[in-house]
């Protein structure tokens, strides 16, 4: 009996420890992870994230204008995609390209699907495997990231509009 009791308050203890932690690896409270989950707003540039709750479909073709070019005195130009919605209520996906000699040499993320708490893990995920695979193949034509079907679908459309005014399309 005393063994059971002793089984039992550690698995408890270990799930709320499993919970408590954030995919970033810091523990959070529990006021701190309620205002976490209550956030539906997109990410800004420098983000990092990317994602859709789903793993399967096709992305909605629903997109707004909105395209800029930049450029530094490096030589660097900087062109930015449409921003997309990636359909089912996940969100919208926008990127921007950093072009230097007819190169992708890099590629931020100005807003991902954030609009629940699941969506954002995704986003998380998946928005760094899409930019190395689309900087590896220094264009739009990339395979995409398993379970997040959607999101990879208006990183590619996002992709193509801003590499299309970068004249690489």
């Amino acid at each position: 009996m005393k063994r059971a009791l002793v089984v039992g308050t550690g698995t408890v203890m270990g799930v709320a420890a499993v919970l408590a932690l954030n995919p970033d690896g810091t523990v959070a409270s529990p006021a701190a992870s309620a205002s976490s989950h209550s956030s539906s707003s997109g990410t800004t540039a420098g983000s990092t994230g990317s994602g859709s709750g789903s793993s399967s479909g096709t992305a909605s073709s629903g997109s707004s204008s909105g395209s800029s070019t930049t450029t530094s005195s490096s030589g660097k130009k900087t062109y930015t995609g449409s921003t997309v919605d990636v359909g089912n209520g996940y969100g919208n996906i926008a990127v921007e390209v950093v072009v230097n000699g007819g190169r992708i040499v890099d590629i931020n993320a100005l807003e991902v699907p954030q609009n629940d708490h699941r969506s954002a893990m995704i986003s998380q995920m998946a928005f760094p495997s899409l930019k190395q695979q689309a900087i590896a193949a220094q264009s739009a034509s990339i395979s995409g990231v398993s379970g997040a079907s959607y999101t990879s679908a208006g990183f590619v459309q996002s992709l193509r509009d801003a590499l299309s005014q970068a004249g690489l399309a």
